[in-house]
């Protein structure tokens, strides 16, 4: 009786730290598309790295894992490389449309929106399967998780479509 109470206390935790992950999550991809409205061309490249920066480290201590701020910033920015093959489009044209008078300023800010809230919901999902793995942001490996990253983007972004 004892041990199903403890594995009942263990999934009730599991879940309530999953519901947690979730909600940093959506946070970050919020915050990640709200980056996007950022006028300034470069300066909403750095907005969004920051916000992920941000994801990445809450996360990290909700797991429980230490986590030295020098590491999160230089893993999005492996992160992002390794996105910017399949989102470059959305992400540079996006901020680079934003210097065009007019509509185009538009068309950059929903673009580079629309790339930041992806990318942000898969560095969160790979995050997420690292730390319950039993990851820390010390061993990270973005070479290890790039597939995974990419079909975590790939994802977000048929939601993102489906969504509009």
């Amino acid at each position: 009786m004892a041990k199903e109470n403890l594995t009942d206390e263990a999934a009730e935790s599991d879940a309530a730290r999953h519901e947690k992950a979730a909600r940093i999550i959506s946070s970050g991809v919020a915050w990640s598309a709200a980056s996007g409205v950022v006028p300034v061309p470069v300066l909403d490249l750095i907005a969004l790295g920051g916000v992920q920066t941000k994801m990445i480290l809450d996360l990290s201590q909700l797991y429980g894992r230490r986590a030295r701020g020098e590491f999160a910033p230089g893993l999005v920015s492996v992160l992002l490389g390794t996105l910017l093959p399949a989102g470059a489009t959305g992400a540079i044209v996006g901020s680079a449309a934003k210097l065009i008078p007019g509509w185009s300023w538009v068309v950059g800010m929903t673009s580079q929106a629309a790339f930041g809230a992806a990318a942000t919901y898969a560095m969160g999902k790979v995050f997420v399967h690292h730390f319950e793995g039993g990851g820390s942001l010390a061993n990270f490996s973005a070479e290890a998780v790039q597939e995974e990253l990419k079909a975590e983007f790939s994802k977000a972004k048929t939601k993102q479509t489906a969504a509009a």
